[in-house]
Formats: structure tokens, sequence, C-alpha cells
């Protein structure tokens, strides 16, 4: 087995955002606030790690947004099966209209491949460019659904000119080593779990999730250079694991101990993006409102769920549109020395 070797950010190509990003981020959450049970303080919410830069001290815009980004969210694996789609809508569709960003969740098909839901993105975001007037696309993917959202930008060349970013949300860039462990049983389980609606696939999401498969997949394909990509790490202290991820957070543990209960720290951020945040949530508290799902047995699972996800995902909409401006740069600072994780357990 190769030895894993931990690089300062720039050495790795990444950019440091997090110390505007937090600027923004505690701005949003005093602002707005957040509904109980998911109020929670500032450096609570997103972990200050060693190394951590300084903000640029720019002056925060909160008002309404005039950019014109239209905001799709791509949901990962078995997201149809517990109507994640419809959940993220409901959570934060209408709050986020209301700061000026039009947001659509994709209905992607939780058990199957990357290449079929590439298609499925591709057909959505194309179809809502002819609604109206051209707008910029700013696609959020979580877990799995960054996947999906990357073989989609390789398979269809025509996306780059509407897709202005894509931010990974405790995205599954290098694949999990739980996938490899995982029997192709387990969709077929959730596929007849009563209460959960799977909609019919071919079931082979598990196959685009090992890390073997997720690393040759990045060395074959580059990402475009005119789509500009931003990482959100949900790297959760022990006491903001869910119960239903307790068993896959100590799986993973054997391996790396900062994990959020389904992919290790360092497999969630895109080579060559700009990392945002340590968000000190678990895979699905970054995600959505498990909490509050007609279905018990996903609320007995998700039982450490809260979190501000609207105020998260309005200050990377809002740190985004300082980066993609002529001539600024958001961050302050480019390619930073330094490791980012010292303090944290191993």
């Amino acid at each position: 087995m190769a030895a894993l070797a931990l690089l300062p950010l720039g050495h790795a190509g990444i950019t440091d955002g997090r110390g505007r990003y937090r600027e923004i981020f505690c701005g949003v959450l005093a602002a707005r606030g957040a509904p109980r049970p998911q109020a929670r303080d500032c450096d609570e919410a997103m972990l200050r790690l060693a190394a951590e830069p300084a903000g640029t001290g720019a002056p925060l815009e909160l008002s309404r947004s005039t950019h014109g980004l239209d905001v799709f969210f791509v949901p990962g694996l078995a997201s149809d099966c517990m109507g994640q789609a419809v959940a993220i809508e409901a959570e934060l569709k209408q709050e986020l209209d209301r700061a000026g960003y039009r947001l659509r969740a994709v209905p992607v098909s939780g058990l199957s491949g990357s290449v079929a839901n590439a298609s499925r993105i591709r057909d959505v975001v194309v179809s809502q460019g002819q609604a109206g007037p051209p707008r910029k696309a700013v696609v959020v993917g979580h877990s799995k659904g960054v996947v999906d959202t990357m073989e989609a930008l390789a398979r269809f060349p025509e996306l780059h000119g509407r897709i202005v970013a894509v931010v990974s949300l405790a995205g599954a860039v290098g694949g999990s080593p739980l996938a490899d462990r995982a029997p192709a049983a387990l969709l077929e389980l959730a596929a007849s779990t009563p209460g959960l609606d799977c909609k019919e696939s071919q079931r082979d999401a598990l196959v685009d999730l090992s890390p073997g498969v997720r690393q040759l997949w990045l060395a074959r394909n580059r990402l475009p250079a005119d789509v500009r990509f931003y990482s959100i790490v949900a790297l959760p202290m022990p006491d903001r694991i869910s119960s239903g991820l307790q068993v896959p957070h100590r799986l993973l543990g054997r391996i790396d101990r900062r994990n959020d209960g389904n992919l290790i720290f360092y497999d969630q951020v895109v080579p060559g993006s700009t990392l945002l945040a340590y968000a000190n949530a678990d895979h699905w508290a970054v995600m959505t409102d498990l909490a509050s799902s007609a279905n018990p047995l996903v609320r007995g699972l998700a039982d450490r769920n809260e979190f501000p996800r609207l105020a998260m995902l309005e200050a990377a909409l809002r740190f985004i549109e300082e980066d993609l401006r002529p001539g600024v740069d958001a961050t302050g600072l480019r390619c930073l020395p330094g490791s980012t994780l010292e303090g944290m357990p191993s």
C-alpha cells in the first residue's frame, strides 16, 4: 500500500479561501440567524484549524444579489430513496430566492452510476437556460453529486459556457473505502426497504464511489479551466455524528479518524479547487434536514442533523460572486503554506 503524504495546501494546488469565507459566513449568520435547532455559533459551525489565513477585511455585501445566479443542487447516493431533492428545495429554495439566487434541486437517480446522472444534470441545466435570459449557473454537488457533476462537465462541453462554478459539499471526489467493502446487495436493500422510494435504476452507483475508480477518472480527465471549483469539507467533532453514521465513521477511522461518516477529509477536496471551510457537521448534516423526514427510520438515524445549511450555502455563493469579479481575488492569498489539520485527532 502506498504511503499517504499530507502536503501543505499550496503544494497540493489548493487555494486557501477559509479566511474570507469565514468572514462572509459569520456575517450571513449574524444577519440572517438560523432557525432552532440549527442555530450555532459561527466558530462552532466552521472549525478554525491551524494555519487558517486571516480574512481580507473587505466589506460584506449582503443585500439581494443582482448577479443572476442559477443554483443547481445535485444530491448523492440514495438521494431519491429519501426524497432529498424535494427536502432540499423545501428547506432552502424560498430563502435563497429572497437573497437573489434561483435554486433548483436536480432529481438524479440515487442508485445509478454517474454516466446516467450526468445526462440528467445536462438536461436540467440546459432546459432551465432556455427559460429566459442567459444566467450563470453554480452547481452544488453533495457526496456522489459532485462526481456526477464532474462527469457531466467531462461529457458535455456545452455546459462549460453555462456553469461557472462547482461547489463540492462533502463531495466524494476521491471516493470512499466504504464503497469497496459494501456489497451490491446493499443497494437492493435500500430499494426494497419500506418507506423508502428509490426509483428504478441500474443500481451501479457504488462502482463510481470506489477510490480506485475515482483516482483513475481524475487521472484520465482534466477538469475544465473555465469552471471554478470550491470545496467545503465535512469534518465533524465526535459529538456531531449521527447514530446512523457511527458505524461507518468507526470503520473509516481505521484508516483516518478525520472523516464525516462516509468520506475521509482529503477525499472531499477537488484538485485545484479553493478550500472554503471545514464544517463541523457529518455527511448528512451538511446536506439537508433529514431530521424532519416523514420517514421515522430516517429521523431516528439522523439525530445530529442540526446545522446552519442556509447560511453555509449563501456564504459560498457570496464568496463565488466576489471571486468571479474581474481582477478580484476573494481569498486575498493564493497557495498558502502550512498544514491545515494540525490539532485535529488523527
